[in-house]
């Protein structure tokens, strides 16, 4: 292909998906394994199926309660947080879409207002997800302090942090990035 044509293409979306899933797999071994280490190991079975009943529910939560536990509307905070370097190192973040355009300069992720709305939407079932295992990471903590594995208890709860409250709140800066406001 001649370079004139390069630096028009676009990336093939097989090309778009194998370079998200390479941050989106090792920051889910990361966030995921101790978890599952403590349950395939020290969580009874019945417990098990319980709390990830009961973190369930967070995926029926409107769109219009995302505001109640949103950190600001505004983007200087989510920076303060550390929020915006998370964002270089994840699923469409700076460092792939950076990766992305050395090839082809003309990509982006958010060309058109359709590709806004489909953003939008995204951001709010990955908040939905993360929402809900921040509740089971959560209780599962509560479970591994009640049963006195305090070493547990805090790997969870930071685990919990990494894997879930930064990106719930990466959501919300997106969202506010892109002038977005819940309603």
């Amino acid at each position: 292909m001649p370079a004139a044509e390069k630096r028009t293409a676009l990336p093939s979306p097989a090309l778009l998906v194998l370079a998200n899933a390479v941050p989106s797999v090792f920051w889910s071994v990361l966030g995921l394994a101790p978890i599952g280490v403590f349950c395939y190991q020290h969580m009874a079975r019945p417990w098990l199926y319980g709390l990830l009943a009961a973190s369930l529910p967070a995926y029926l939560v409107p769109v219009a309660w995302f505001g109640y536990w949103q950190l600001s509307r505004t983007p200087g905070p989510y920076r303060k947080a550390g929020v915006a370097l998370v964002n270089r190192v994840t699923q469409n973040g700076d460092f792939v879409n950076r990766l992305i355009r050395r090839r082809y300069p003309r990509y982006r992720h958010v060309r058109t207002r359709a590709t806004v709305a489909a953003l939008v939407r995204t951001t709010y079932q990955q908040e939905r997800f993360h929402v809900g295992a921040f509740l089971f990471f959560l209780l599962s903590s509560v479970y591994a302090l009640a049963h006195g594995q305090v070493g547990w208890a805090l790997l969870l709860t930071l685990t919990n942090v990494g894997y879930n409250v930064y990106p719930v709140w990466l959501q919300q800066y997106i969202r506010v990035r892109l002038g977005f406001r819940v309603r």
